[in-house]
């Protein structure tokens, strides 16, 4: 009878959790926890940033370690993890190992009691990139970048999560050991598709395989070329690749084709990882941190003395993917019913999810115009509002879990304008036919105007027609996490979102439609390609869109620069010498005129009025923009104020971009 009970309570759990259940006659658990952080072993102790010191906050240190965490298969909290059971011991327990890396304050005194985990990029800590203007590492003062992080006394900490990044040495990369699904101990087998595009004029390249192939047996896999998406893939003969070992594969260049061709690559691979068990790592290690609670075996939380107050999660660009996934699939809920993220931010990653949580998943992999167009982790929903999708008929939101459950993180969502043509951004605000989508009171979007995914440290053209995108976005970024902690910690209410939404501030891909100038004349080519999205087989590989439910993408309105309507202007765009956008198109011998990458454009303006005619450019020179180097100085201050003002900037970055304005070269011909 307790037996039949408990069993009905499980079921009833699993509903209300909206994850599947398994459908085995496994017991539910014993005990009432979804997972359990039995040892935090750190390795590394050290002083971090050569020792320097951050005004009242003083000193860093940094400690890096391997968590190993237990897993209970049963638990409804789960249940949401693809082939979880299929990894478990007899008991329904997975045991799997995660390095931890935590910048935190020497002296816990000093702490704001605000922990910021950045969820790794391919095992690379990045938050200090876009928060500090820092480096990946924490061992030297140029890595610190400007301190902002440290000067506010916040604790940062980095959590493996991605299965097919090996677990790190002492920090310098994050990485996790998951285990192997198995099939009652047999090896599981399954198609997977490897796409390659190799962006080179070598004869001969290598393709690394995200699994092992199951046979070195050419007649098993099948590899076909295709010169963009959309045309007719060509069948190569076996003697155009070969296996080097079960891990890669040797590929000779295809004739008739360029450097940008698409080489896919379907096999039969074997030993998937559930790479699922991210989401638990980030949610159960996060969730210990925050605890100040020794762990399973008795060792002291190396949080113990400063227990935040206030934890943000982290994700820029493949993580911030993972960070939608993460609220998504409900993993913001802890095991003891609370948040475990008061609040979260989103960057660069547009309307996209991730391909996680699957089985044969490819974390990395991402949906481009170009490249690796139909992998999964890009399907409805798009928006963080419940809505039902005009398209594919489906009812979702990225927020409906938690809002079932108040575990929402109040979030910011903030992308570039790069995200709109490579990232279908605009559905983040609109839906699938371009309508109206008010975003959830817990949420803004804000778009940094007119830059690329990141920033470029030099405009360079590369494989791209043009140079890239140099527009700063550090800024925005450090008002957007001071905004986002006084939000969840003081509940005071950030500005309004600033994000183009159905109406006057989204048009179709078309220049005029947009407002972008005609620079034709100075061999700027428009797009006539952005990356479209239809709805997509479940099935697969390889997975097959349906034409017939195609999504809208639309793009943000321009002014008369070229510059973004909407969205935060910070002073490179609102004050400009150039025009800057998020997009870019491949040069000849590239799969040329198609998008190029994360790249976006920088088209410099002319001195002055005599040089903008022999260009024939439409846009006013920098001399007719500007009559003098103070009055170019005085508008930029005067854009940085207003942000200010209106919570976008920092007083100390309004005083780093006055003077960067004072030095800028670009304006030195000008009289002063």
């Amino acid at each position: 009878m307790k037996t039949t009970l408990k069993r009905s309570l499980w079921i009833v759990a699993c509903v209300l959790s909206l994850t599947a259940c398994s459908t085995s006659n496994q017991s539910p658990p014993a005990s009432g926890r979804a997972a359990v952080v039995e040892r935090l072993d750190v390795g590394t102790r050290r002083p971090a940033f050569g020792g320097q010191r951050f005004g009242e906050s003083g000193s860093y240190e940094l400690l890096a370690g391997i968590a190993t965490v237990r897993v209970d298969a049963r638990h409804p909290a789960n249940k949401a993890i693809v082939d979880l059971a299929s990894a478990a011991d007899a008991d329904g327990l997975v045991r799997f190992r995660t390095d931890v890396v935590i910048l935190r304050p020497t002296e816990a005194a000093r702490a704001s009691r605000v922990l910021i985990v950045d969820i790794p990029n391919r095992g690379n800590k990045l938050a200090l990139s876009r928060l500090s203007d820092g480096g990946n590492q924490l061992d030297n003062s140029a890595d610190a970048g400007n301190g902002w992080a440290m000067r506010q006394g916040h604790t940062l900490a980095w959590i493996g999560w991605q299965g097919d990044v090996p677990l790190g040495k002492g920090g310098q990369t994050v990485g996790t050991d998951l285990p192997i699904a198995t099939a009652h101990g047999q090896a599981i087998t399954g198609r997977s598709l490897e796409e390659f595009v190799f962006d080179n004029a070598e004869s001969k390249n290598i393709g690394a395989l995200t699994y092992p192939a199951n046979s070195s047996n050419p007649d098993d896999a099948r590899l076909s070329v295709r010169a963009r998406p959309g045309t007719p893939a060509a069948t190569l003969p076996s003697t155009a690749w070969r296996f080097l070992d079960p891990r890669r594969i040797e590929i000779t260049r295809a004739p008739g084709f360029d450097a940008g061709a698409i080489y896919e690559f379907e096999y039969t691979a074997r030993d998937p990882k559930v790479m699922g068990l991210g989401f638990a790592a980030m949610r159960d290690v996060a969730a210990f941190l925050k605890s100040g609670r020794p762990d399973a075996a008795g060792q002291a939380n190396p949080m113990a003395d400063l227990r935040p107050s206030v934890s943000v999660l982290m994700g820029i660009s493949q993580s911030g993917r993972f960070l939608r996934d993460f609220v998504w699939l409900g993993f913001n809920a802890a095991s003891d019913g609370g948040r475990v993220f008061d609040a979260a931010m989103p960057l660069i990653a547009g309307s996209r999810k991730s391909f996680v949580n699957a089985r044969f998943a490819q974390p990395g992999r991402y949906s481009r115009q170009h490249e690796d167009h139909l992998y999964p982790g890009d399907q409805f929903p798009f928006s963080y509002a419940t809505s039902t999708d005009p398209v594919s008929g489906a009812a979702d939101g990225i927020f409906a879990r938690c809002e079932r459950d108040d575990t929402c993180p109040r979030l910011m969502h903030l992308d570039s304008n790069l995200e709109f043509w490579q990232a279908r951004a605009s559905l983040v605000t609109t839906q699938g036919d371009g309508g109206a989508l008010p975003l959830p009171s817990g949420v803004r979007a804000y778009l940094i105007a007119s830059t690329q995914h990141g920033p470029a440290s030099q405009p360079v053209a590369g494989i791209c027609q043009h140079p890239n995108n140099p527009s700063v976005q550090g800024p925005l970024i450090r008002a957007a996490m001071a905004r986002l902690v006084e939000w969840a910690r003081d509940r005071t209410p950030p500005p309004a979102s600033r994000y183009p939404a159905a109406g006057q501030g989204l048009a179709p891909l078309d220049r005029a439609a947009m407002g972008f100038p005609d620079l034709s004349a100075l061999g700027i080519r428009f797009p006539e390609v952005l990356n479209e999205l239809s709805v997509v087989e479940a099935s697969g590989p390889p997975w097959r869109a349906d034409p017939a439910r195609r999504y809208r993408a639309l793009l943000p309105r321009t002014d008369a620069d070229g510059h973004d309507m909407d969205g935060v202007r910070l002073p490179d765009v609102e004050v400009p010498l150039a025009t800057y956008s998020g997009w870019n198109l491949r040069k000849a011998g590239f799969a040329e005129n198609d998008l190029c990458g994360l790249n976006g454009i920088s088209i410099p303006f002319a001195k002055d009025a005599a040089e903008r005619t022999a260009r024939r450019d439409p846009r006013p020179s920098i001399a007719e923009r500007y009559r003098t180097r103070t009055e170019y100085v005085h508008r930029v201050k005067a854009a940085a104020d207003n942000l200010r003002e209106s919570g976008f900037m920092l007083d100390e970055d309004v005083q780093r971009t006055v003077e960067r304005a004072r030095m800028e070269p670009r304006v030195g011909f000008l009289p002063e």
